[in-house]
């Protein structure tokens, strides 16, 4: 069978057009550091990278309401401790006023202590974030953190102080008032009167006292969980980038080795052509 020279100039220019279309596949792939271009270089791992992108997204946003519930449970338990640490000045202030030898001045300046810390208290309750946004919500909502995991957006006031028609929590900011009241009548305080009792103030105090507690403990607690699902979120985004980074990230040593024996290949092709260009098959034969 002869051989033509034209079919070795199209061999050679074929091989040549191959190779040359594979380095600068692997070339594009290691400058990129993408293993494909477009999804039609392979449709099964490229839509399973989007698949991944977007879950990718989703454990964004999980890791977004942590950061927003964090940050709104530990201004609620700071503000919560603070309160508290006063309810203790008032509970302390009560077993004081109970003392029989004590007088009118003493008594007055037990009241006066115990309304500086209700109006303090009264201020606490209703204090804003850096955002504007009331550390004691009217309302709360749901708040997913992670895959078929809700929890509350923050602590609503009315869970921690209760309200005027809530029968189901102790009106805190009322139970602090009959507490003062109770004082300034005790001490003559002129134009303060009360129906209350040294048994009936006291209980509410530690009523009040212990329903802000329950309170500072269900933030702890919903804390504590986001930080477990931080740490579970963290683990799920490790593994969704590795998978990712094997689907769709250049393998440098794979793509560097193709791109040598391109190159190799595109060489030798290039100097066949080059000797063929200067010499005539047929002349030969």
């Amino acid at each position: 069978m002869r051989v033509s020279t034209s079919q070795i100039f199209d061999s050679s220019t074929q091989s040549m057009n191959s190779s040359l279309t594979e380095a600068l596949k692997s070339q594009n792939q290691i400058s990129t550091g993408q293993k494909f271009t477009k999804a039609s270089d392979d449709p099964y791992a490229v839509s399973w990278g989007v698949r991944l992108s977007f879950d990718k997204s989703r454990l964004g946003m999980y890791e977004n309401n942590q950061k927003f519930v964090t940050a709104s449970m530990d201004n609620a338990a700071t503000q919560l401790g603070s309160i508290i640490d006063q309810m203790n000045q008032l509970n302390a202030i009560s077993v004081q006023a109970q003392n029989g030898s004590l007088n009118s001045t003493a008594l007055k300046a037990l009241y006066l202590e115990a309304d500086q810390i209700k109006q303090t208290i009264t201020s606490q309750s209703a204090t804003k974030d850096a955002s504007g946004s009331a550390i004691f919500p009217s309302a709360i909502n749901q708040v997913q953190i992670e895959p078929n995991v809700n929890v509350d957006s923050g602590i609503k006031f009315s869970d921690s102080f209760g309200g005027v028609g809530d029968g189901t929590k102790v009106d805190v900011l009322t139970k602090i008032n009959e507490f003062v009241a109770f004082l300034g009548q005790k001490a003559g305080v002129a134009g303060i009167n009360s129906t209350g009792t040294a048994s009936s103030v006291s209980t509410g105090l530690t009523s009040a006292y212990n329903q802000l507690q329950d309170s500072q403990t269900r933030s702890g607690l919903v804390g504590s969980l986001v930080s477990q699902s931080a740490s579970a979120v963290n683990s799920l985004g490790t593994q969704l980038a590795a998978t990712t980074s094997t689907l769709l990230d250049t393998d440098m040593a794979a793509a560097t080795a193709s791109f040598m024996k391109s190159q190799a290949i595109l060489n030798a092709a290039q100097s066949l052509f080059s000797r063929l260009q200067s010499s005539n098959l047929f002349s030969k034969m």
